[in-house]
């Protein structure tokens, strides 16, 4: 699995005998934040500016559930300006980079000497040019979740491999093996592709489509208790040429009448099933979006967390839906790997391919 810096107290700037410092205290979790990583890693912690800024190597331990952040002394000049801290892990001299490390790095929020530090982090990748902020606190609502970094990398993967079959070049990535979601995403339209995001959570899924593919309006949907920070994603947003990206308040429980207006291409759903209470909620949705559009897609991507998850296929195989499966890996510490899994579902032979 996957493991995230976080921010046990955020940034903050403090004089020690006339003397400027950076203090905080940082943890490196789960997505979920139920497990610490339980191994020896280097990280590089630094503060950003205008100017040149300073940084430092520390070691997280296996065994450790915080560590605490010392950095400077910093410029006098700094006093009156804000900055950022961020903590990434300390970069490989050789090898190639990994779409998605270990240790997915934090940068925070803006702060100063008389401007405390918002308790939000920003999540730079997997994509380039892709930044996302989540809380630090203890809310899983407002996180990036695992199954959603992989979202990202299997969409640009799916994507990288239409360009290289278009440009006739040879790829090095296996092809995907959902060709619904290919021909999908490979359609040349004179209207943009109608996607929705169901549980957007921090919104990575979907508003990583709409940087990566021009012509494409989607709606991410949720709780109300995401839309702060969802909609302040949604505005930092760098989304590709003709695309764009709304939001729109939903409750599975109570789904308003006029659920969507529009017809819809394809649903992604992104670690919504951990929860085996709102399974039949969320089921019931994806039928009443499907009914409206019957030739949509629905992409769910998953990490098997709990037994009581199973429920789910057996409720979209009650409700007419066919899938086709496949799956990719992230890295787990200790040089193993965690297995995410995709459904490709619908109820035409699109999605029995």
């Amino acid at each position: 699995m996957v493991y995230y810096v976080q921010f046990l107290k955020t940034p903050r700037v403090q004089q020690k005998k006339g003397t400027l410092f950076i203090t905080a205290l940082i943890c490196i979790t789960t997505d979920l934040g139920d497990d610490f990583l339980a191994e020896d890693v280097e990280l590089l912690v630094s503060s950003t500016h205008k100017s040149p800024g300073i940084e430092q190597k520390v070691t997280w331990n296996a065994g450790n559930r915080e560590l605490a952040i010392n950095l400077g002394p910093l410029p006098s000049a700094w006093v009156q300006q804000s900055m950022e801290l961020s903590a990434k892990l300390q970069p490989e001299a050789t090898g190639d980079k990994p779409l998605v490390p270990l240790v997915m790095a934090a940068t925070s929020a803006p702060f100063g000497l008389k401007l405390p530090a918002e308790k939000l982090v920003r999540r730079d990748g997997p994509i380039k040019g892709l930044s996302i902020w989540e809380e630090t606190g203890n809310s899983i609502a407002r996180h990036i979740w695992d199954a959603g970094l992989a979202s990202v990398i299997y969409l640009q993967k799916t994507l990288d491999d239409m360009k290289a079959t278009n440009g006739k070049q040879k790829h090095k990535q296996s092809q995907s093996t959902i060709p619904a979601l290919t021909r999908l995403l490979s359609t040349i339209r004179s209207s943009p592709l109608q996607v929705v995001e169901l549980g957007a959570g921090c919104g990575i899924v979907g508003i990583a489509l709409a940087s990566m593919l021009p012509n494409c309006s989607v709606l991410l949907t949720d709780l109300p208790e995401v839309e702060s920070i969802i909609t302040r994603n949604i505005e930092e947003a760098q989304t590709a040429p003709q695309s764009s990206v709304e939001y729109q308040n939903l409750d599975w429980d109570s789904p308003p009448d006029d659920l969507c207006s529009r017809p819809i291409e394809l649903i992604l759903v992104s670690d919504c099933t951990y929860n085996a209470d709102s399974l039949p909620a969320l089921v019931n949705v994806l039928d009443r979006l499907v009914r409206t559009s019957p030739d949509a897609i629905i992409l769910v991507a998953l990490k098997r967390r709990h037994d009581s998850e199973t429920a789910f296929f057996d409720l979209m195989g009650s409700a007419g839906f066919t899938a086709v499966k496949d799956s990719m890996q992230l890295p787990s510490q200790h040089d193993q790997v965690d297995e995410i899994q995709f459904y490709c579902y619908s109820r035409t032979t699109e999605g029995k391919e």
